[in-house]
């Protein structure tokens, strides 16, 4: 996660989302794990107060938050499982995950797990 923050995908990815083409899912569980993870002293030189501020009002504008209810545990690496059932009850058609333990599933329901890089490789067919 913090590894496609930090890389020009953001930018990316914002602009998939202001084109109207994708919606951002989020739930408060996640957006609860970003903001941990991108506090972490090692992540400091990455994030100033001010980008995370951004990166959150972003996700305020842009993201959809919903309450999560399913509770699917499939993921080899259970803290991930959250985001599988995110996926589910958003209706999701991808989960965009860097995260090999969730890669490896391809596929929940009608979601498909798939690497950013995959992603801006099929919008870039999708007008």
């Amino acid at each position: 996660m913090v590894k496609f923050l930090i890389s020009d995908k953001l930018t990316l990815i914002e602009e998939v989302i202001d084109k109207g083409n994708f919606e951002l899912l989020l739930s408060e569980h996640l957006l609860h794990e970003i903001e941990s993870v991108i506090k972490r002293p090692k992540f400091k030189k990455y994030f100033s107060d001010k980008s995370i501020a951004l990166l959150f009002d972003f996700f305020a504008q842009k993201g959809n938050i919903l309450h999560v209810s399913s509770d699917l545990t499939i993921c080899r690496d259970e803290k991930d499982n959250f985001l599988l059932n995110l996926s589910i009850d958003g209706n999701a058609d991808y989960l965009i995950t860097g995260d090999k333990d969730l890669l490896v599933l391809d596929q929940i329901e009608k979601t498909k797990i798939i690497t950013i890089t995959d992603f801006l490789k099929i919008n870039q067919t999708i007008k």
